[in-house]
């Protein structure tokens, strides 16, 4: 049944994502009714992402008020639970509206009793906020950590022995942050003055963002989908991170780039405009679900030059060679995490080093379709060098033939972490976590 009470929205997808650990974005996107007012769509995902990027800080609030374990509690009281103090410890909403609403959800379900225990816990939370009890930040400084940022203590541990407290927790708060929004303005059709004087004519404020010049930052968020420019295809919402492979590859105007593992498109539509209508991008893709996305995207902007194809990369075998090719490897997105809130909970350790071993496979075959003298970027939205420096390490000492290389853009130098190496970081540059590489084939083997 589709709902329209943006609360009643999220109650209701943070009991499915509990019991089922799918993408809450999938999950809205079957409970909210399409007719619904955009305000309270906005309240709707506010809450229901918000909830699952503090879900373990806030257990440790309602453990302080709660005698029995928090894990014991019933599923549709912990999402209420939650769901309330999230709006009480991280949302400028009233006080008595947080609590009124989170209550009701679960009077209406005839469950008076449990109501009745849900309001005692928050108003004690109203009333007496400092006995909320996290774990000694000096005898257990993961713990607390993990517990007042709300991480898993596995991925804190990761970072502070990679790169130590003050960073790691500077990664932490970083990755809270509520994700910008930025447009890729596209060249072919509008400039970016242009796009953004329209944006702001409009009351969609946006202006221009700190390292690309076809990127904008839009303040006013997701509400630009509604401008007739993203509707008639002269931009797409991209994060600026999802830009820097494209600037890295550089292909010129009637180049035809093989972009690998496409979906859902936005590099795709990025290289199309950037290689012209002279030039053409061929998009690989195995999911015929994802693949559809790509087609989606390429349809609503207009553009002609992408040959969209279903298949397996490791099937996969033209009868040619390419001088430019792109791999986005999949990558356990842990840049991503600001945006992909369930990511944090949803992936394990042991998951780094099985994508690492897929992604190595990946690189050799995806090398294999480079012509000579070609470029190929690999492409990674994780903050994890296993999955980075170490696959591109492992893939030059068994292939002389390649060689890392500079991009030519100088605005991806603030990037540069070693030769050819370029890192995006959230707690640096405001933007998704990445790593990149740029590979060049010798002319000759």
């Amino acid at each position: 049944m589709k709902l329209r009470n943006p609360r009643k929205i999220a109650w209701e997808a943070l009991i499915a994502f509990e019991k089922t650990q799918r993408n809450p974005d999938e999950i809205l996107d079957k409970l909210i009714d399409p007719a619904i007012d955009e305000r309270d769509k906005g309240l709707a995902w506010e809450i229901t992402k918000g909830t699952i990027r503090y879900l373990s800080k806030l257990d440790y609030i309602a453990q302080s008020y709660i005698k029995a374990p928090i894990s014991s509690q019933k599923p549709k009281v912990l999402a209420a639970l939650r769901i309330g103090l999230y709006q009480l410890t991280q949302m400028n909403v009233p006080q008595f509206a947080a609590v009124d609403q989170t209550v009701r959800l679960i009077a209406d379900e005839g469950m008076k009793r449990d109501a009745g225990f849900i309001n005692a816990i928050l108003r004690s939370y109203l009333r007496e906020p400092n006995k909320v009890v996290y774990p000694d930040p000096i005898k257990e400084p993961i713990k607390y950590l993990a517990a007042f940022y709300s991480y898993p203590e596995w991925l804190v541990k990761r970072w502070d022995k990679r790169y130590g407290y003050l960073e790691t927790i500077k990664m932490l708060v970083a990755n809270n942050d509520r994700p910008k929004t930025f447009i890729k303005v596209l060249n072919r059709k509008i400039d970016s003055e242009s796009a953004r004087n329209e944006l702001n004519r409009n009351s969609l404020e946006a202006e221009p963002a700190k390292y690309f010049p076809d990127f904008l930052l839009a303040l006013n968020g997701q509400s630009v989908i509604n401008s007739r420019l993203f509707r008639e295809g002269y931009l797409i919402v991209q994060d600026q991170s999802q830009g820097l492979p494209v600037y890295l590859l550089n292909p010129k105007i009637g180049d035809d780039v093989l972009d690998l593992c496409s979906a859902p498109g936005g590099k795709t539509i990025a290289l199309a405009d950037r290689v012209g209508p002279k030039g053409k991008v061929i998009s690989l893709e195995k999911d015929p679900t994802r693949l559809a996305l790509v087609r989606e995207n390429a349809l609503r902007v207009g553009f002609e030059n992408i040959e969209l194809i279903a298949g397996d990369l490791f099937e996969f075998a033209p009868e040619r060679k390419y001088r430019y090719i792109l791999l986005d490897v999949p990558c356990s997105g842990l840049g991503t995490i600001s945006q992909n809130v369930d990511l944090r909970w949803t992936k394990k350790e042991r998951d780094i080093k099985a994508l690492a071993v897929i992604q190595s496979r990946m690189l050799e075959k995806a090398a294999n379709l480079l012509a000579n003298g070609g470029r190929l970027v690999y492409s990674t939205c994780t903050t994890e060098p296993d999955e980075i420096e170490d696959v591109i390490d492992g893939f030059l000492k068994a292939n002389t033939q390649f060689r890392l290389e500079n991009g030519e853009c100088e605005f991806l130098m603030p990037f540069a972490t070693k030769p050819g190496i370029y890192r995006t970081w959230a707690q640096k540059h405001g933007i998704g976590g990445g790593g990149f590489a740029l590979l060049r084939k010798n002319e000759t083997k």
